[in-house]
C-alpha cells in the first residue's frame, strides 16, 4: 500500500514549513508513504526558501513547480491536480498549507483501508486550532459541517479525506473549473454512485483556522463564483450530477438586473456582519464573571452573525459571476448562448 501526501505549499498561516515537517515524519511500516509538494510562483512570499526549506524540500518524492499565483481563489483546484499528476500511491490525501498532520496519521490510514480492504474513500474530522476570535467562529462552523458530515461522510479537501487512486479517477477528479465547489461536486458524485464512505477514528491533522476577515470574505465569494459556474453548467457537464440550489435567493440572483441590484448589498452585509460578528466573539471572550448561560448565548449570536455575513459573501461572489456573464454575452462577438440557462428550483 502506498499514500501519496499532496501539498500545496500556500497560505501557511501562522504554520510556517510545519505541514511539510509533519509529512515528512510519518512513518512507514508494512505501507509506504511518498510527499509531493506544489510551488506557485508566489509561494516565496510566505514561504522563504531559506536552507531549512531546501532541506524539507530535498526529502520530497516529488516537488511540482506551476506557473501560476495561488493567492488567486481559482487557483487551489489546479495546484492539488499538479500535484496529483505527480503522484503514484494507491490512496490519495490531499492537505492544506496550514494543516498540520497528526504523527500517526498515515499509520491509522494505513490499519484502516488495510482492515477493510474493499473501502474506496474514508473520512475524519480534524482538530482545530486558533488564537483569534475569527479563528474561533471560523472553527466552530467547521465543526458543525463536520458534525453533519459524520452522518452521512463526504469528500474534502484540507487534510480530512482520503480516497483512492481507482475512485478519484473514476468519478472524474476535481473540475478546476469549479473551484473549491469541486470537492462538493465530487463528493455529491460519490453519494449518488451508492459508495460507502467510511468513517477513520480519529483526528490525521489539525487545521489552523486563523485567518485575516478580508481573506474569509474572499473565500465566501470564490464560493459564490463557483457555485454559479456549477448551478449554470451546461447539461453535458453537470447533468450527472444533482444539482441543488440551496437557498431559492440564487434563483434571483441569476437574473442580471437582480444580480445588479443585490451586488452591493450583499457585500455591504458581508463586511459588516463578518466584522459585527468578530467584535460579539472579542466582546465575550473578553469578559470575565458573566454567567456561562449568558456567554453561550452570546457565542451562539456571534456565530449566528458569522454564518450569514459568510453567506452574503458568497452570495456576492455569486453575483459578480453572472454580471460577468452577462457582461460577456453583451460583448462584440458574444451570444445567447453566453448566457446563463434558468437554475433547477430546490430540492432536498
Amino acid at each position: 500500500m502506498k499514500i501519496s501526501l499532496i501539498l500545496p505549499l500556500h497560505d501557511a498561516r501562522q504554520t510556517g514549513w510545519r505541514p511539510l515537517a509533519s509529512a515528512l515524519q510519518q512513518s512507514g511500516g508494512h505501507w509506504e508513504v511518498e510527499v509531493v509538494v506544489v510551488l506557485g510562483r508566489a509561494a516565496a512570499d510566505d514561504l522563504p526558501l531559506d536552507a531549512d526549506a531546501l532541506a524539507l524540500l530535498r526529502h520530497c518524492a516529488a516537488v511540482v513547480h506551476v506557473d501560476a499565483d495561488p493567492r488567486r481563489a481559482d487557483m487551489e483546484i489546479p495546484l492539488l491536480l499538479a500535484g496529483y499528476g505527480k503522484a503514484t500511491g494507491d490512496l490519495l490525501y490531499f492537505m492544506e498549507g496550514h494543516t498540520i498532520l497528526e504523527p500517526d496519521a498515515c499509520a491509522t490510514i494505513a490499519a484502516y483501508f488495510g482492515e477493510r480492504p474493499h473501502t474506496r474513500i474514508a473520512w475524519a474530522p480534524r482538530n482545530h486550532h486558533c488564537h483569534t476570535p475569527l479563528g474561533a467562529l471560523i472553527g466552530v462552523h467547521s465543526r458543525h459541517h463536520e458534525c453533519l458530515a459524520a452522518e452521512r461522510g463526504g469528500f474534502w479537501l484540507g487534510a480530512n479525506s482520503v480516497i483512492t487512486r481507482e475512485l478519484f479517477e473514476q468519478l472524474g477528479g476535481l473540475d478546476p473549473a469549479y473551484m473549491r465547489f469541486a470537492e462538493r461536486v465530487l463528493s455529491e458524485r460519490v453519494h449518488r454512485a451508492g459508495i460507502a464512505i467510511g468513517r477513520l477514528p480519529k483526528p490525521l491533522a489539525t487545521h489552523h483556522d486563523d485567518m485575516p476577515a478580508a481573506q474569509l470574505i474572499a473565500v465566501g465569494a470564490a464560493a459564490g463564483e463557483a457555485k454559479f459556474r456549477y448551478y449554470n453548467a451546461p447539461v453535458s457537464e453537470a447533468g450527472e450530477a444533482p444539482v441543488r440550489v440551496r437557498h431559492p435567493i440564487y434563483l434571483g440572483a441569476n437574473h442580471a438586473v437582480v444580480g445588479l441590484m443585490l451586488l452591493p448589498l450583499s457585500w455591504l452585509l458581508a463586511q459588516c456582519l463578518v466584522r459585527a460578528a468578530v467584535g460579539m466573539a472579542r466582546i465575550t471572550a473578553g469578559a470575565a464573571g458573566i454567567p456561562a448561560g449568558v456567554a453561550g448565548i452570546q457565542k451562539a449570536a456571534a456565530y449566528r452573525v458569522f454564518v450569514l455575513g459568510f453567506g452574503f459573501a458568497d452570495l456576492w461572489g455569486y453575483c459578480a459571476a453572472r454580471l460577468r456573464a452577462e457582461h460577456l454575452r453583451r460583448k462584440p462577438g458574444g451570444s445567447a448562448s453566453n448566457a446563463a440557462p434558468a437554475l433547477a428550483q430546490p430540492r432536498s
